[in-house]
């Protein structure tokens, strides 16, 4: 069990692309390229997010190739359930976290994966 404190968790998430990249992850794992092309985001930045997202138990990741996969710690999720309702209630009064949410529905749609997407970074 991961006990991040409440200074920890609020440090998360009073960064707005720290709140972009759950909101993402929330629906669903994706690697470093597919947030960075749905986000548009700097690989650097990005992976400073990533990092300290990791380092404090909020995400776990997989490699698999040369691809690094994220997704949100359920166990987090299940610790503090508030999570749950800013994600699914919260989160979703905002246009552009809806408008997010929809980029990455399309680009669910498209075909793209994270091994044909680097491309087009």
């Amino acid at each position: 069990m991961i006990t991040m404190t409440v200074r920890e968790m609020l440090k998360i998430l009073s960064d707005t692309n720290r709140l972009r990249i759950l909101n993402l992850l929330y629906i669903q794992e994706l690697c470093v390229c597919e947030l960075e092309y749905l986000l548009t985001i700097s690989q650097s930045n990005l992976s400073k997010h990533l990092r300290l997202m990791g380092e404090i138990g909020f995400l776990d990741s997989r490699r698999q190739n040369k691809f690094i996969y994220y997704k949100i710690n359920e166990s987090i999720l299940r610790e503090h359930p508030f999570l749950i309702s800013l994600f699914e209630t919260e989160l979703n009064r905002e246009a552009f976290f809806l408008d997010e949410l929809k980029k990455l529905t399309h680009y669910q749609n498209s075909g793209l994966t994270c091994h044909n997407i680097t491309a087009l970074l």
